[in-house]
């Protein structure tokens, strides 16, 4: 195949350059300058043949991070802010600009990426993902410019596909609302469905219908970035940024563990939790699935006490969940069995259970399998603990969304662990196939202790060892069972014949004891028919008497008369 070479395809100028430098990262609100590592603690550092010590470069010593505690806000000033929309006054975020664009001949088309030219790809940064026409046309040009023409011809036929369902669900509702307001109808009717065969248990049906109505009204826009809070079916506020310290006022001041709900925060349609199904590793498997802990508490301004109620005289106690690792997951996942957990741990000295935690709304969740579930969200604090420094890797607990999933009648979910944790500090792995993440509040470079590849080895060993004395431990212990099993099969088996034995004479005495009351029985009767038996001989005897002395007169008789 004649390919054309690289080189014929001139750069233009003003290309993209390689990636820019690193700058300088912001001080967090940790002083702690340790990492956590999913599933093993740290790997102990290398050491020479007699067990010394090597020396290393020695690491710049990590600057303290100072805590930056927010400043309360004023509820009366919070209250006169609700009234003020914020639709507008918010630019979205700048994109950037189009990438050079190159063309190739239609008698010359390149078709393998090694000879596309340099700084050459398929992405569009300064399109909208979610901006279908725009990116119909691009494909186009991009089939025109004869470059991977086979790669947008893909792509065309998927945007084409999805420009022909935008249209039909546009169809249905009243002409004139955006893209993201009809797909929120959507979202929001499921829920409706869901909610009411549910009995309404946490009152949220009338924020979904109005929520609904002021969208096909044109009274209420899909803003991305802003939301509106509702309490019950009322609208508290127009449009605004959300603050969880705004979220906890205002919550509080309307009883939002239940009947609360904000309208806007997770996106118009369902959100991506990807795991769908984890299949249980094989011996020596699971290398892809990870997981990590993390503490999770009920929400420390909701420990107040209420007169007559809740009267804590503690802080909210947190409990150490361990969570599986989802970079697919969108949001938090905990189990009901979890929240019932936390609140049985923080009750108050007369037994009185915390208030539920302040309610976010409905979440509609979006499988890998394409399934959509319901689950109600609410707001818990997390952190992560250290087991080498025995301190918690923040000093602030951090507000998160999780949904609730409802395992009362079947048996206990995974946990996802979702964005937070990648979200809140920097990660690091090491290229040596064993999927451990390690996470640390500063930059890795001054605190991360990633193993290389023959420490790595040798923890693999020792793992291997211990594995292999574990299950040496269970071979014995399952021997012993069995030793002890067939003990006590043997003494069952003892037992069984000592009863067949019992059951036996016990059978031969009834024998025994019945013989003799029929051998009683039959003298009885013997002894009774005796003189019965006496009379008849007599009576016998008697008769016979008779006819002889009839014969012996009858003959007398024959005699005289001859």
């Amino acid at each position: 195949m004649n390919r054309p070479r690289r080189a014929a395809a001139a750069k233009p100028v003003g290309h993209y350059a390689a990636t820019s430098p690193a700058k300088k990262r912001k001080a967090s609100d940790s002083a702690s300058a340790s990492a956590n590592k999913k599933g093993k603690q740290k790997a102990q550092p290398m050491v020479d043949a007699i067990g010394l010590p090597m020396p290393g470069p020695v690491a710049a010593p990590a600057v303290a991070i100072p805590v930056i505690t927010p400043t309360p806000l004023d509820p009366a000033a919070l209250a006169l802010d609700l009234n003020k929309s914020y639709e507008g006054q918010i630019a979205p975020p700048i994109r950037p600009k189009r990438q050079p664009r190159w063309q190739q001949p239609a008698t010359k088309p390149i078709m393998f990426m090694q000879d596309t030219p340099i700084g050459w790809n398929s992405d569009e940064p300064d399109l909208d993902p979610d901006d279908v026409d725009a990116q119909i046309a691009r494909c186009r040009e991009r089939i025109g410019d004869n470059i991977m023409t086979r790669e947008f011809d893909l792509k065309l036929r998927n945007f084409l596909l999805e420009q022909q369902r935008r249209n039909a669900m546009m169809a249905l509702e009243p002409a004139g609302l955006s893209w993201p307001v009809v797909q929120r109808l959507e979202s929001l009717q499921g829920m409706l469905g869901w909610l009411q065969g549910q009995n309404d248990e946490y009152e949220l049906v009338a924020n979904v219908t109005n929520i609904m109505a002021a969208y096909r009204a044109g009274q209420l826009r899909w803003n991305p970035g802003l939301v509106t809070y509702w309490s019950r079916g009322t609208q508290l506020c127009h449009p605004r940024p959300f603050r969880w310290d705004e979220f906890d006022i205002i919550n509080a001041q309307y009883a939002g563990h239940t009947g609360f709900w904000v309208e806007g925060l997770d996106g118009p349609g369902p959100v991506p939790q990807m795991l769908h199904w984890a299949a249980t590793p094989r011996t020596g498997g699971g290398h892809y699935v990870s997981h990590m802990k993390i503490s999770v508490q009920l929400p420390d301004g909701t420990f107040t006490a209420v007169a007559g109620g809740f009267n804590p005289l503690l802080p909210s106690m947190p409990v150490n969940f361990e969570f599986m690792d989802d970079t697919g997951a969108s949001i938090m996942q905990l189990n009901q069995s979890d929240l019932q957990y936390l609140l049985s741990i923080n009750r108050d000295p007369q037994a009185i259970l915390p208030p539920l935690p302040p309610l976010l709304g409905l979440s509609d969740i979006r499988l890998a399998d394409g399934t959509i579930n319901y689950n109600i969200c609410r707001r818990f604090e997390v952190n992560m603990w250290d087991p080498t420094t025995r301190n918690y890797l923040s000093n602030l607990w951090h507000p998160v969304q999780a949904i609730i999933l409802n395992d009362n009648n079947r048996p206990q979910q995974l946990r996802l662990n979702g964005p937070w944790a990648r979200h809140r500090m920097f990660a690091a792995s090491a290229p040596d196939g064993s999927g451990y993440t390690y996470f640390s509040d500063v930059h890795p470079a001054s605190s991360m202790i990633v193993p290389a590849q023959e420490e790595r080895q040798q923890e693999e060993r020792r793992q291997e060892e211990r594995q292999q004395e574990e299950r040496q431990q269970e071979e014995r212990q399952q021997e012993e069972r069995q030793q002890e099993e067939r003990r006590q099969e043997e003494r069952r088996q003892e037992e069984r014949q000592q009863e067949e034995e019992q059951q036996e004479e016990q059978e031969e005495e009834e024998e025994e004891q019945e013989e003799q009351e029929e051998e009683e029985q039959t003298e009885q009767e013997q002894t009774e028919q005796a003189p019965d038996r006496e009379g008849l001989l007599f009576f016998k005897c008697n008769v016979a008497n008779i006819l002889r002395s009839t014969i012996y007169l009858s003959f007398t008789l024959v005699l005289l008369d001859c």
